[in-house]
């Protein structure tokens, strides 16, 4: 039987888009018919109550709320009947943060195009280094929020070229622009690619979807 994959969205920087973009995977994955389980680790809990707005009709995920460091202990046992399990990790560093990455086999680093957000991110990647020595965990990194043909987001880029090479890890294709359509699907219990089929957010999260190839392919 092959395994689930677990993927912690994950970055100790706050404002990077992690509810936003482990939902919309959680739906992507649905309504592609996976099995899927959304676990919200952060005390905000922004992805439950994505998941309390939805409507019951819609493609379903499961989702569970587990704030204590003890995901490392819990998940594999939890993540046997699915497909795919996506950890949405709070925006700090502590011990629940630390049991998130021990818990996964992937890690997806939403980054916002600045450079103080660049810098902030280092402790993630140090700290996947710390945790994935014994276990080979597998780290991306996708740049989030990007307002298009400015200065700003192809500085942010080298930078973050020169960061994901100094830590191995790879720099996904796909660029998540800002667009108002995530904010108003959120609001809705949708996710881009419910809300406006045809548009940009919702190309740019099945390219995502696509690159990331967890489970198969949409």
């Amino acid at each position: 039987m092959t395994l689930p994959r677990v993927v912690a969205i994950a970055n100790s920087k706050g404002g990077v888009g992690k509810s936003t973009l482990a939902t919309n995977l959680a739906v992507e994955g649905a309504l592609g018919g996976l099995s899927v389980l959304l676990v919200d680790t952060d005390p905000q809990a922004s992805s439950a109550v994505f998941a309390a707005t939805r409507d019951e009709n819609r493609p379903a995920f499961r989702l569970i709320q587990m704030s204590q460091p003890i995901l490392h202990r819990e998940i594999p046992k939890l993540s046997e009947p699915y497909d795919l399990v996506i950890l949405d990790t709070g925006a700090r560093e502590n011990k629940t943060f630390r049991s998130a990455l021990a818990a996964a086999d992937s890690v997806l680093v939403p980054i916002t195009p600045s450079a103080y957000d660049i810098w902030a991110s280092e402790d993630v990647f140090t700290l996947v280094d710390e945790i994935g020595t014994t276990r080979n965990l597998e780290t991306r990194v996708v740049l989030n929020q990007v307002i298009p043909r400015t200065r700003v987001a192809r500085e942010a880029l080298e930078a973050l070229e020169e960061l994901t090479d100094e830590f191995g890890a790879e720099l996904m294709n796909t660029r998540i622009h800002s667009r108002v359509a995530w904010k108003m699907a959120i609001g809705k219990g949708l996710s881009v690619t419910e809300f406006e089929p045809g548009g940009s957010a919702a190309s740019e999260l099945r390219a995502l979807w696509l690159e990331l190839g967890y489970v198969g392919s949409l």
